[in-house]
């Protein structure tokens, strides 16, 4: 019986923990680079290539949202309802590696030796769903587009 009873045990667990029951809610590729968020269980995973990143205890809605559409107004009203991915997308302006984008300033000092002034680079900045500030960026992945 004692057999039987951990066999199941571990026959649920892996059951439980097998990432193939979780439903893919958004993706998106750009050169060769992917985000997938998948939703399982009360909880949303944030995959960069393949490797799980992030995970919340959140099952609202998932966007992947282009920078001009993601306004101020949405971003106070997502708190536990919506997780936003804002994708834009920007231009090396100097050696010193300052951006621009189409909504202002960004850096891309986190990508010394792999840009230079001229390069474009597509921008993903995850916000965290369980506040309203607008300024609340989880994460953030870059892809430069060469």
């Amino acid at each position: 019986m004692k057999r039987f009873i951990i066999g199941a045990v571990v026959f649920a667990t892996a059951l439980l923990c097998n990432p193939a029951h979780a439903k893919t809610v958004a993706k998106d590729t750009v050169n060769g680079y992917t985000i997938k968020v998948t939703q399982s269980k009360g909880k949303t995973k944030i995959y960069w290539n393949g490797k799980k990143i992030r995970q919340y205890r959140f099952a609202g809605k998932v966007k992947i949202v282009d920078e001009r559409k993601l306004t101020a107004k949405k971003l106070i009203n997502r708190k536990n309802k919506v997780l936003y991915i804002e994708k834009c997308t920007g231009v090396v302006t100097d050696r010193k590696l300052n951006g621009r984008r189409k909504l202002g300033y960004i850096s891309y000092r986190s990508l010394k030796g792999k840009v230079r002034k001229g390069d474009y680079v597509v921008t993903y900045l995850v916000y965290n769903p369980h506040t309203s500030w607008i300024d609340d960026i989880a994460e953030r992945y870059d892809v430069p587009l060469k």
